[in-house]
């Protein structure tokens, strides 16, 4: 079992991540900007998000939770580059959408994480039947990782740190959801599992063991190497974020991008019996987004032949 202290930062450790991303911001965000004299931050700001709808089919999908529809979203990096009010309008677009469940795997800070509180107070006020569900990402360490726990704890955001819960459709109405399933397969529960922040696969896999006894249904990560062991794990499906595409790709092939480091870097991976999505992300590292632009994503999730079908 992965002890919690060691997710962790240690003292000075965080303090030296910390300025190094400073420094970062400073060159390739507010230098850029300046030397443009603000068009580059005002452009940025400018360009409107895509929501994104798919049906996706998994053969490892319980038929009682299908027609489940899952918003996804990752990477709002709050900060100069996601002012507080239009982080609240990227929540409302998922929110206007309805769906089932809130899922955000990491990164809703970008540097310091003084004034984010409000966005995730949004996250639980869309009020999705089965709540708002969410892991760290690395960025949210860079400043306080504790406080950034405590603040999406203390607004109702059900924060999963190496650990899996159990979900029951007795007290919630989905009406999309497991429609005419009857007895023992009614019953079955959704099993939402989520690892904390870790940037290589061992690391991952380490945590995965913790959650792979109660069998996840959907796993959350922030790291998209997260599905190499919840693949071997045979999870259905995973969840990341992280990479942003890249925010440069090709025309039509958004695998294609500067994410270089990633194997799996947008959008849909199937390995086996199980399914990986990621998001690029609705927020950036530095105001550009070339053929890869910010989204919010709706998936519903089916019980079937593995497939994937673009509905919006």
């Amino acid at each position: 079992m992965v002890n919690p202290e060691e997710s962790k930062p240690e003292p000075g450790r965080r303090t030296g991540k910390f300025l190094r991303a400073k420094l970062r911001h400073s060159i390739f965000t507010l230098g850029a900007n300046r030397l443009s004299g603000g068009r580059l931050l005002a452009t940025h700001l400018a360009k409107s998000l895509v929501v994104r709808e798919f049906e996706v089919t998994m053969p490892g999908w319980p038929r009682a939770w299908d027609g489940l529809r899952i918003g996804h979203f990752s990477d709002l990096h709050f900060g100069d580059l996601m002012p507080v009010d239009r982080g609240l309008e990227v929540i409302d677009l998922l929110g206007a959408r309805q769906p089932d469940l809130i899922a955000f795997t990491g990164d809703m800070v970008d540097l310091e994480c003084e004034g984010v509180e409000p966005l995730f107070e949004r996250m639980v006020a869309i009020d999705a039947p089965l709540g708002a569900m969410m892991v760290m990402g690395n960025h949210d360490l860079l400043d306080d990782g504790d406080r950034v726990r405590s603040m999406a704890k203390s607004a109702g955001v059900r924060l999963l740190e190496d650990e899996a819960i159990s979900l029951s459709r007795d007290s919630v109405v989905l009406p999309h959801v497991g429609r005419g399933e009857k007895g023992a397969q009614a019953d079955h529960p959704l099993v939402v599992a989520g690892v904390d922040w870790d940037g290589s696969v061992s690391g991952l896999a380490r945590r995965m063991e913790t959650v792979a006894p109660v069998n996840p249904t959907l796993l959350l990560a922030h790291n998209p190497k997260a599905f190499l062991p919840a693949s071997r794990k045979g999870i259905p499906l995973t969840l990341a974020g992280h990479t942003h595409g890249g925010q440069i790709a090709t025309p039509k092939l958004p695998g294609v991008n500067l994410a270089l480091a990633h194997r799996h870097s947008a959008g849909f991976y199937h390995r086996d019996m199980s399914t990986l999505f990621v998001t690029v992300g609705t927020g950036s590292w530095f105001p550009l987004r070339v053929h890869c632009p910010a989204e919010v994503v709706v998936l519903t999730c089916r019980s079937g032949e593995t497939g994937v079908r673009d509905i919006k």
